[in-house]
Formats: structure tokens, sequence, C-alpha cells
């Protein structure tokens, strides 16, 4: 959504749009007055299962789409379960398939067999790949063994949830806010032992944990507060805006999407040195990084950011002067120009 609407007035380019009318963001996206088409997915497992029988239907209307939009290029935004079965779709319309990889191999502890053999498909039948970090990126083509001239590397901008403001710190206790799927390559394990360090040193600061998963927590300390449970769109700004800092404690990963939303709205962010968290913060110019990952890493890079409130101020204005909607314009303009140039090549190659 985002994307399109950087992209929708632009003079270079016929943009339409191919969305989920399940998407809880369907209005705000149909709002935008793009031509789209909507696709009636599933909200269940019952929902996926009966939607293989209308997946023909759904195939023949998005074919006949393209052609009427003249579309010579499909962005995929994200792999969708129904992907293997719709991509020839595209490619029969004759439009190039461009999918935007988040990761290159699931991650540790969300590595079911499906998981991977749908990425590897989704890579395979992909026209050109769409990094959102160079971390993907190095791992798509060391990894996934991808052709160095298929993928193309881009980035994630602020998402624009609510209105950002400035921060500074007030009156103790300091409020930390994990945000996302609750899952064992995120570290909550190390992230809840540093706040047992931190209450052992009677340092103020309350975490607020956010989220759904299947991860065992056991038994938390007084100053963790667990809200299992799915945030609805329109909570998002209003759970940022109480916090101090969003924490980012990843074992690994490829990106995140907390770390967008926070930079919109001003708030500051905690990272660990691993996978695309520090080119997404660029190595601590846009957020604060832990020296490492473990428990004491953690905590220790808590107390620091705590005890400088005119650091933490200046990082808050700085995400702030950076500009959502310039980094959105940035993105289009570098995306366009690798679409362009990949196309450019192609045709000189006679494909």
């Amino acid at each position: 959504m985002e994307l399109a609407r950087t992209l929708r007035d632009r003079t270079d380019l016929r943009l339409s749009l191919v969305i989920s009318a399940q998407s809880d963001l369907y209005a705000e996206t149909l709002a935008l007055g793009i031509p789209t088409l909507s696709i009636d997915t599933y909200t269940s497992l019952k929902g996926f299962a009966l939607g293989f029988l209308r997946l023909p239907a759904i195939a023949a209307r998005l074919g006949r789409f393209l052609r009427d939009q003249k579309s010579d290029i499909a962005l995929c935004t994200m792999v969708h379960l129904w992907n293997p079965l719709l991509v020839g779709a595209l490619k029969r319309a004759g439009a190039a398939n461009a999918l935007v990889v988040h990761d290159a191999a699931p991650h540790p502890g969300d590595n079911h067999v499906w998981r991977g053999l749908l990425l590897k498909n989704d890579f395979r039948q992909a026209d050109l790949l769409v990094s959102l970090t160079d971390a993907v990126a190095e791992r798509l083509i060391d990894e996934q063994r991808q052709p160095a001239a298929k993928v193309i590397r881009s980035r994630l901008g602020a998402f624009r949830y609510g209105q950002g403001t400035a921060r500074a710190l007030g009156e103790p206790p300091h409020r930390l806010l994990f945000f996302g799927r609750l899952l064992p390559y995120k570290g909550l394990d190390r992230l809840i032992e540093a706040m047992r360090l931190l209450e052992a040193e009677a340092f103020p600061v309350r975490l607020r944990l956010v989220g759904q998963g299947p991860l065992d927590l056991g038994p938390l300390p007084g100053t963790v507060d667990l809200e299992r449970r799915w945030a609805a769109e329109e909570e998002i700004p209003d759970l940022f805006a109480a916090a101090d800092l969003a924490v980012l404690p990843y074992q690994e990963a490829s990106q995140s999407g907390v770390l967008p939303i926070a930079r919109h709205l001003g708030l500051p962010s905690l990272v660990t040195p691993v996978g695309g968290l520090l080119e997404q913060v660029e190595g601590g110019k846009s957020g604060f990084v832990a020296d490492d990952s473990s428990a004491h890493g953690l905590a220790a890079a808590i107390k620091k950011v705590f005890c400088d409130p005119a650091a933490y101020q200046n990082l808050s204005q700085r995400l702030l002067a950076a500009g959502s909607d310039r980094q959105w314009s940035e993105i289009a303009d570098k995306l366009l120009s690798d679409l362009h140039h990949w196309r450019a090549q192609r045709d000189k190659m006679g494909r």
C-alpha cells in the first residue's frame, strides 16, 4: 500500500493492483483510487482448502485483468500459498514475475518442510527477485544459488501509522515494547533474562510483549507484561506511542517491519547486530545497537540508552527529519530504475 501510494501519481508507468479482499488494509488500499482486482482468498484452513476449487476461475480473472491493464511486470510483494498455482497466469498474460523476497530461507524454529519447498519453488518461478536488505540478497546468491543478475536490492520505507512526534525521556520506569510474532528466533528468552538482570539491579524499566505465537516463555519477572494476541491495525499507533523504546532482541533476522513503524513515529529502537537489522538502523545512525545478542549484552544496551537522554532525543529527531514521504520516493525511484534496467537487459538478450 505504501509503494502504491507513492507510485500512484507518476506519469511514467501504468499502475494497477491485485489484492486480497481479506486484507486488514483493504478499504484503505481501495481508497487510493488505483485500478484494482480484488480476490477473495481465505481466513481459515478450511477456506484455504476450499479455495483450490476456485483457483482456475481466479487465474482466468487475473489473466484478463493483466491483459486489460497491459501490465508487463507483476511485482509480487510477498510470498503467498497460492503463488505456485497463479504465477502461470501472470506469465501467460505477458507479465514478468518480480518477487519481493522477505526471507531467503525459513527462520530457525519456523522451518516447516513445506515452507522451505514453497520458497524454493517461488524463487525458481520468479523472473526477478527483489531483496529488502543486502543480507537477504547475499543469501539468495550464496545459499540459494540464484544468479546475481536476477537479484535487485531495495529496502523498507517507513510504515505510516499515525503521526510521528519527537520523543524525550520522561520519568522512570522507562517502557520497552516488543511487538510481533512470538517465535524462537526472536530472542525473547534472552530479553526476558536481561529483564531479570535489570530487575536485580533495581534499574527502573518495564517490558511489554504484544504478539501471537506458540513460544512458551515460562514464568516471567514482575517487570514483564505479556499480551498474547493479534493487534489490530488501528491499535498500532497507540502501542508504539506508549513506549519509550522498541526492542528487537533477534538471534537471526532478514529484516523487520517493526523498525519502519517505529521510524515513522519517531520512536527509537534497539536491535541486536544480526542479519539485516544492522542495515535497517544504518549501522547505528538511526537506531541503537547492542554489542551482542546475549542477555548481558541486551541489559547493558538498555541501560546505556536510558542513561543518555540527549542521545535518545537526538535520535528521535533524526528519525523524523528523514521524512517518510522522501524515503518512499527514493525507494520507488530506485526500484523503477532497476526494473527498467532489467527489462532492457532481457530485451537485449532476446528473452
